[in-house]
């Protein structure tokens, strides 16, 4: 399939302006329009393109969430980006890539909406005020039995002023929750500080992740209806916090359940 050709956009080059990173965006290609920065990453990244490089479009036509679901954005005011990561952490802390991420996105974000923090709803939706404002997509090419390439996808509502009707009750941007416009390019670049900071946290001290991760979790102590992926069983329990491996620990009448696939469907405080 013939790749789209990239340009210089406006935020492209304000965001390479305003990098503080080492490796992280440091290559970086825009777009105006693709089908899905995921798509277009691993297309690069099976071309060669060096761990930290990044793909940004303003608007993305088959944009990609979890669980088969798509991520839809108003074009030209949030941010839709994909990072090439070439992991070389230990196998069993390759779940915990998702997390992280959404760790490092919630940490660049809280001081652009002070005083509001944003929480993380297992495994790596953002959260403003209990709605949803953001989400990753993990995306792995595979050597063996071992992911070679990750491409992590992120999707973050910035300056959106309005959603249609039917995700108006359970979506928000950091306008709409802020009531102030944001500077994508300095959020941006944040946003790539914070990723290669905890990315290179995880090969040395993932527990600190973990722990900082477990801090921002919104429904830690509640009870939970938490639905198995794939299926249409469910489990009722306590979120007690994620295993080493980030999997959801869950405390139910038969006991404590841990979780890798599925998603929090409901919730209420315990």
């Amino acid at each position: 399939m013939e790749q789209p050709t990239p340009s210089p956009t406006p935020l492209v080059q304000a965001v390479s302006g305003a990098l503080t990173t080492r490796s992280f965006g440091r290559v970086i290609r825009g777009f105006g329009s693709v089908d899905s920065t995921n798509n277009v990453a691993a297309a690069w990244a099976a071309e060669g393109a060096p761990a930290g490089s990044v793909v940004l479009a303003e608007f993305q036509t088959a944009g990609k969430g979890r669980m088969g679901r798509t991520w839809s954005a108003a074009p030209g005011k949030n941010l839709t980006f994909s990072i090439i990561l070439r992991p070389t952490i230990l196998p069993g802390l390759f779940g915990l890539i998702p997390l992280m991420a959404a760790l490092a996105v919630a940490e660049a974000v809280d001081p652009f909406t002070t005083p509001i923090s944003p929480e993380i709803k297992w495994p790596n939706d953002l959260l403003l005020e209990g709605r949803k404002c953001g989400g990753m997509l993990l995306e792995s090419q595979t050597m063996g039995s071992t992911p070679s390439t990750v491409i992590l996808g992120i999707g973050l509502n910035v300056n959106q002023d309005e959603f249609p009707s039917e995700l108006a009750s359970h979506a928000t941007s950091l306008l709409l929750a802020t009531g102030r416009m944001i500077d994508r390019a300095a959020l941006l670049a944040s946003i790539l500080f914070q990723l290669e900071r905890y990315y290179a946290r995880l090969s040395d001290d993932a527990s600190a992740v973990r722990m900082a991760y477990t801090e921002r979790l919104s429904q830690l102590g509640d009870t939970v209806t938490f639905r198995l992926s794939q299926t249409n069983r469910t489990v009722e329990g306590v979120i007690e916090g994620i295993t080493e491996t980030g999997g959801l620990i869950l405390r139910t009448n038969t006991g404590i359940q841990t979780f890798h696939a599925g998603e929090i469907t409901t919730h209420r405080s315990a």
